[in-house]
């Protein structure tokens, strides 16, 4: 040990040249270790230290490295789909992935707002009008025009496929992004085939590393005691607000 060769020390706080790698710490990143490092010995010296967060703190980032080893030696294990796979993909729905339909969108914030504007749509107000007036889409100056895309794109923007397999006007759906409102008034054969591919070729792909750490999940919950307090769901700012009201210190 006394032949290790340090980089960087702060009292007993050392980062030595060999460690470096391991950790991913940049040479130039050395004299930012020792300002922090200063910085934390001082709270620590003015008392402001929770001992029992640092604990915690240190438990979650080995739980995190830990995970990220595990995920990353199974995900370099999963091949990338080559054409064949997407083309058989494709081919088990022809619907979503083999016709492009001509998409214009409405996107709002939240559902009361959505509802009313399909019933207005539903009624005969024109769609393009709108979306340029009340829109939040990137498309919403050009009356929430698309362009022609498969159904199979919009899938992988998380819109439920019966809300994106449609003629004519679709139904309000939710995805993360908000509220959306979908109307097709053209359907042909699909046309760029490449962008498809190269798209879903992606998407494909990170189901399979879904699918992989789901598998890992159960494997790893298989054989361990689990307790989850559904509970804190519904009262979660309650309970953070009594954690703040203690100081949140061991007994000494």
């Amino acid at each position: 040990m006394e032949n290790r060769q340090v980089a960087a020390r702060v009292d007993s706080s050392v980062i030595y040249r060999e460690d470096m790698a391991i950790v991913g710490i940049d040479p130039s990143a050395l004299e930012k270790w020792i300002e922090d490092e200063l910085l934390a010995a001082l709270a620590v010296q003015r008392g402001l230290e929770n001992a029992r967060k640092s604990r915690l703190l240190q438990e979650r980032a080995r739980q995190l490295y830990l995970r990220d080893e595990l995920l990353s030696s199974i995900y370099r294990r999963i091949p990338f789909p080559d054409s064949s796979d997407v083309f058989r993909y494709m081919n088990s729905d022809s619907l979503a992935y083999l016709v492009e339909r001509h998409y214009y969108q409405i996107l709002v914030s939240n559902e009361e707002a959505a509802d009313s504007i399909h019933e207005r749509l539903a009624l005969g107000e024109s769609f393009q009008i709108t979306a340029e007036r009340l829109s939040i889409g990137q498309k919403a100056g050009i009356g929430g025009d698309l362009g022609f895309l498969t159904a199979g794109e919009l899938i992988m923007y998380g819109v439920p496929r019966g809300h994106a397999v449609i003629e004519g006007l679709g139904n309000v759906t939710y995805t993360s992004y908000g509220w959306h409102i979908f109307l097709v008034d053209e359907i042909r054969p699909l046309e760029d085939t490449s962008r498809v591919v190269r798209s879903l070729a992606d998407d494909i792909y990170r189901q399979r590393m879904v699918a992989a750490r789901d598998s890992l999940l159960e494997i790893a919950a298989s054989s361990r005691e689990v307790y989850f307090d559904s509970m804190l769901i519904h009262s979660t700012g309650q309970y953070f607000d009594d954690i703040d009201n203690t100081d949140g210190r061991e007994a000494e």
